[in-house]
Parts: structure tokens; C-alpha cells; sequence
């Protein structure tokens, strides 16, 4: 099982790391070329702005403006001026730059125009301007200048990308395995869960089983025999049958509420009526086991919307889990009281209590704190759960508290109903009269 979640944990690692890759790759190339293109616009400015000053130069000087517009030297990587004939011969050179074959296999065309071009192997970026000074028509003044430096500058931008992306990736690498990690950490509780929650489902049906096979058995090896002789053995099947549909049947609530597909027919019902019908329905077995059951509410009326049945099913569960953990002579009190918007409905008995170190853990499926005499009841573990997934598909909450050695509260609380000016009664208000 961890070689799978060691598997998936590298696979989103690595769908990860790949969109990061992908983010960053635009990113970096978004990064170079606007920097290329800014330095770029920048050279080719420059270059305009001294094509023009030396165009006024030479309108103002004649021919030799253009020769004393820089002084006159050999040209060593910086800006540097020519003049052009219009088949491509150098009339002007005045930064002497070495041109060979003394030609410039540039267009001429009637606007200004930029180019790239490689002197004695040097990228340079040009700007050609055409003359139309007498003696001069036909020809263009190129502007000339190194980008050498622009280029040093875009190949140091694209170092430092690449060891940042580098470094971003080894991070996120990381940070993406620490993630991974945590994110799997519900889904590897809930497969735990639910692997538990087979092996204790089957652990409880083994039994019955068990002892249908037994009895099964044993009713055919005295087959012969009439149904009387055998009364016990058919008692001991109906029973464990019956223990059987009863898990199959929380199983099946539980599944359905994890779902989300409790169906409720809710109605108008008021909560003190179905406590008062739950105390008497379950008074006699109170008083076979000897615990005083008593009744106690506020006088008014708790009116909710909820499922007649569903809700005496919750109560039922409180109730019969209270008395199974309540000694002889002991008590159990049911109280309706409301609570802000809310109507309660609290369960106290003086039982033994939960343990503090447990009382996190009644709500869990098949958690019984005391195995023993949980099986001794017949009880599976699932009564709280149930209760609780009913609880919350009534929009309410199913709270315990409890203290060792002075008993435990169970208190379920419902929104109540809104009043209504013209509410009709219910059927729900007197479904159990």
C-alpha cells in the first residue's frame, strides 16, 4: 500500500514540477525578449538621434560636416559614421572601419530604415538614412553601432534565468513532495478508515454466521427429528438473523449518509411530544432493569422540522445506549429545553462514564468503550454513529460530555422552526398519539 502512495505522491510531484516548468519557461522567455527588445529600441533611438544631428551637420557644412561631425580615428567597437553610394560603395569612412571589399550589401531604400549586419565579426545594428543633398542623391548616411554589449548583457539575463529556474525547481521539488505528502494524508486516513471499516464489519458478521452455520448443521443431522426437539436451535437462527438485518441495516444508513442520501420526510413536529412517546416507549425496559426513568421540559412547546421516524430512531439509540451503561438502581433523565434557536434535547444517566482519553473516539464505527459488555447487549459500535449522521442530516448537533464515575450527557439540538403567521397543524404534531 505505500509503494502506491509512493507512486501517486510522484506522479503529482512531477505534474508539479512540470506546469511550474512551463510557468516558468513563459515567464523567462516573456523576461528576454521584452529586456531584447527594450535594449534594442533603446540602441535604435540612440542611433536616430545621431543620424539626424549629423544630417543637420552635413545640410549646414556641405560634405565636410559629415568628416568633422566625429573626429576622425580608427573604429574600435563604439558609433561610427559612412556614407554610401547607391551600389553600395563607401564614399565616407571617417572612423576608418574596415570594411572588406569596401562595399555594404545594404538596401537603399527612400525611408529611413534599420539593420543588423556583422563587421570583422561584430554584430552591429544599423541605421541607413537616405541623402538628398546635391551630389548626393541616391546615397545614405548609415549609423553605425556595436550591440556587442546588449548582447553580453542578454546572455548574462539568460544565465541568471536559467540557474533561477534551476534553483526554483530544485525548491519547488521540495516544497512539491512536502505538499504531495500532506495532501494524501486525509486520503490515506480515509482508506484506513475504510479498510477498518470492513475488516470490523466482517469481524461482526462472522459471528452470526458462524452460528447460523452451526445451527444449520446441526438441524440437518436431525432432520428426522420434529421442529419442537430442535425449538432452541431455530431460536438461536431467528436471533442471529435478526442480528444480522439490524447491521445490515446501520451499515446501509451509514452508507447512504456518507453519501448524502439520508431521505428525510420531514414535517412540523414538536420535540417535547416525541420525547414524552420515547420515555414511554421505553419505560417498561427501564423499569426490567431496575433504572428510574425520568421526564423533565420547560412547558412550551420546541417546534421543528424533522423526520418523525428518523428522530425516533436517534432518541432510541441515546436512550438504549444510556441504560446499557447505567447500573441497577441507577437513573436516566430526558430534558427539552431550548437553546437559542435551537430545541434540545439532552440524555443524562448516571452511568460509569467514558474515560476522557475516549470520549473523542465514541463517535468512530464499530469503537465500543466497553467491548465487553457491548457484545453482552448485542451492540455492533454503530449506535453513535448512526445518531450522528442523523443528527447532521437534520441540520442539527449530537454533542457528549461525560465524567468518570458520575455518568454521561447526550445532547441533541435541531434548528427550531420559524413561526408563521397562518401555519396550519401539522399531521406530524400528533403522529404518535
Amino acid at each position: 500500500m505505500n509503494d502506491v502512495f509512493t507512486h501517486i505522491r510522484w506522479r503529482l510531484v512531477g505534474w508539479n514540477l512540470l506546469v511550474l516548468s512551463a510557468i516558468l519557461l513563459s515567464l523567462s522567455a516573456a523576461t528576454y525578449l521584452v529586456l531584447s527588445r527594450s535594449l534594442m529600441d533603446e540602441a535604435d533611438r540612440n542611433l536616430a538621434a545621431r543620424a539626424d544631428a549629423a544630417i543637420s551637420k552635413l545640410y549646414e557644412d556641405g560634405r565636410e560636416g559629415l568628416l568633422h561631425f566625429e573626429e576622425e580615428g580608427s573604429y574600435s567597437g563604439g558609433l561610427f559614421y559612412l556614407v554610401m553610394g547607391p551600389s553600395g560603395q563607401i564614399l565616407y569612412n571617417p572612423q576608418r572601419v574596415d570594411l572588406t571589399g569596401g562595399t555594404l550589401q545594404i538596401p537603399i531604400g527612400k525611408t529611413a530604415q534599420f539593420e543588423n549586419a556583422t563587421i570583422a565579426g561584430e554584430q552591429l545594428r544599423l541605421y541607413v538614412r537616405p541623402l538628398a543633398q546635391d551630389g548626393l542623391d541616391g546615397s545614405a548616411l548609415v549609423v553605425g553601432q556595436s550591440v556587442e554589449s546588449q548582447q553580453r548583457t542578454l546572455a548574462k539575463l539568460i544565465l541568471v534565468l536559467l540557474l533561477g529556474s534551476g534553483a526554483g525547481l530544485a525548491l519547488s521539488l521540495v516544497g512539491a513532495w512536502f505538499l504531495a505528502g500532506r495532501a494524501l494524508v486525509p486520503i490515506q486516513l480515509s482508506l484506513r478508515r475504510q479498510q477498518q471499516f470492513i475488516a470490523d464489519a466482517s469481524h461482526e458478521l462472522r459471528t452470526p454466521l458462524t452460528v447460523l452455520h452451526a445451527a444449520t448443521d446441526l438441524l440437518h443431522q436431525h432432520r428426522a427429528e420434529s421442529l419442537e426437539v430442535n425449538g432452541e436451535l431455530l431460536k438461536d437462527v431467528r436471533g442471529e438473523i435478526g442480528r444480522m438485518e439490524r447491521l445490515v441495516g446501520d451499515l446501509l444508513t451509514l452508507a447512504r449518509s456518507d453519501l448524502g442520501e439520508i431521505d428525510l420526510a420531514t414535517g412540523q413536529l414538536d420535540l417535547c411530544t416525541m420525547a414524552d412517546e420515547v420515555v414511554r416507549l421505553v419505560g417498561p425496559l427501564a423499569e426490567e432493569r431496575g433504572i428510574t426513568l425520568s421526564r423533565e421540559d420547560e412547558g412550551t412547546p420546541l417546534m421543528v422540522e424533522a423526520d418523525p421516524d428518523r428522530l425516533q430512531q436517534l432518541l432510541l439509540i441515546l436512550l438504549d445506549n444510556a441504560m446499557k451503561h447505567t447500573p441497577s438502581k441507577g437513573k436516566v433523565t430526558v430534558m427539552s429545553r431550548r437553546r437559542g434557536t435551537n430545541g434540545c434535547i439532552e440524555i443524562a444517566d448516571t452511568g460509569h462514564g467514558i474515560p476522557p482519553e475516549q470520549l473523542p473516539k465514541v463517535f468512530e464505527r464499530f469503537y465500543r468503550v466497553d467491548k465487553a459488555r457491548s457484545r453482552e447487549h448485542g451492540g455492533a459500535g454503530l449506535g453513535l454513529a448512526i445518531a450522528k449522521s442523523l443528527a447532521e442530516a437534520h441540520g442539527g448537533q449530537l454533542s457528549l460530555t461525560s465524567t468518570t464515575g458520575v455518568g454521561t450527557t447526550a445532547k441533541i439540538c435541531i434548528p427550531l422552526r420559524k413561526a408563521s403567521k397562518t401555519s396550519p397543524q401539522s399531521p406530524f404534531l400528533n403522529f404518535l398519539s
